[in-house]
């Protein structure tokens, strides 16, 4: 199936700024991908962030994220000759099957910017995708995204730190995975069913998985938090996350027998009891969403620390197993109350389901 994708010439060009920027600022190491932030040479201002990868065919290959969140894949090689503004069209087939017809525009030093939009389905494919082909002038360019699940969060990442702190906080933004450890490790009073023994394979789909599902909840300023900030408990099997509103886990669990999604949702309400000292209600239950089902578990409890409420959505995972996506609120702020309301509560079930099944 062939997709035409129709963009505005306007973004393309804005995408094009790093061909013509200082950089880059900071570091972005994920395997084969390297990079950081740069700024636009004429106006001095981020223009976003950006890693690229060398291939054996000669072409350099580059995500861009902008600083408004926008993404965009670029493409250099040293036979093409291009003018600055020419169109270039581009066919990308992902892992064999969906195929795009898209346009890029050239910019300065002759790269080709191919734009992103955050909720399309191009971005949506290149994520989930383990290679790429794209045919550009009559030749044909194979890509391997092994590590776009961590390198797409740490660009994000790259673009968080820069808005909000300036180039003087650019380090390494880069998103570590933890060290593996064996055998089973409880995760924290809003996360508490037996863990399966750490693996990076489960680290990188916990970190793509949570990217996946904060893009998709409506919160306000989301990012998946690096090592340094994630309890290692955590690290070692799943991802975190954190916005203005709620805090959050994603954790992988592999098949067990014969459990179910509301087994799982009962462990964890269960675990978060034990841990709560004053005042605990809990719940469990299965709905309906789109035709696919997910599973929900929420725990309250005030005590001396406070207030909190946790809810738990749980979902089918392909592979065998479940994804549990946790929303804790403190329901401190009217903020923090609001994640809990209905409204929101569905939007997060939608996007749970989402970030498993795209």
């Amino acid at each position: 199936m062939k997709r035409r994708v129709v963009l505005p010439v306007a973004a393309i060009l804005a995408l094009a700024a790093p061909a013509s920027a200082a950089g880059p600022f900071g570091s972005v190491h994920v395997g084969q991908w390297s990079g950081g932030a740069y700024t636009n040479d004429a106006t001095g201002k981020f223009s976003g962030c950006v890693a690229g990868a060398p291939y054996q065919s000669g072409i350099y290959f580059m995500v861009i994220v902008q600083p408004n969140g926008e993404w965009g894949l670029g493409f250099t090689h040293p036979s093409w000759r291009l003018q600055p503004g020419q169109a270039f069209p581009i066919d990308l087939t992902f892992d064999g099957r969906d195929q795009f017809h898209v346009y890029g525009r050239v910019g300065s030093g002759g790269l080709v910017v191919v734009p992103m939009p955050a909720a399309s389905s191009l971005v949506s494919q290149f994520r989930g995708a383990r290679q790429m082909s794209a045919v550009a002038q009559g030749q044909l360019f194979q890509f391997n995204l092994n590590g776009t699940a961590v390198l797409l969060p740490t660009l994000v990442n790259c673009v968080r730190i820069v808005n909000q702190r300036g180039l003087k906080a650019a380090g390494d933004f880069t998103l570590k995975l933890a060290t593996p450890q064996t055998g089973s490790a409880p995760v924290s009073s809003s996360l508490r069913a037996d863990a399966p023994n750490a693996s990076p394979g489960l680290q990188i789909e916990a970190i793509e998985l949570a990217s996946n599902f904060i893009l998709r909840s409506g919160l306000r300023n989301p990012r998946v938090l690096n090592r340094e900030e994630t309890p290692a408990s955590v690290a070692s099997f799943g991802a975190a996350w954190r916005s203005d509103e709620a805090t959050g886990l994603v954790r992988i669990i592999p098949s067990q027998g014969e459990t179910k999604g509301l087994d799982v949702a009962a462990a964890v309400v269960a675990a978060d009891a034990k841990e709560c000292k004053g005042k605990f209600a809990s719940g469990r239950m299965s709905e309906l969403v789109d035709s696919d089902v997910v599973f929900r578990g929420f725990a309250s409890c005030e005590d001396s620390d406070g207030a909190r409420l946790a809810h738990y959505f749980i979902v089918p995972r392909r592979k065998g197993g479940f994804v549990m996506f946790s929303v804790v609120s403190d329901m401190k702020a009217d903020a923090s109350k609001a994640v809990t309301k209905d409204e929101q509560l569905v939007g997060f079930q939608k996007a749970a389901l989402v970030a498993v099944t795209q």
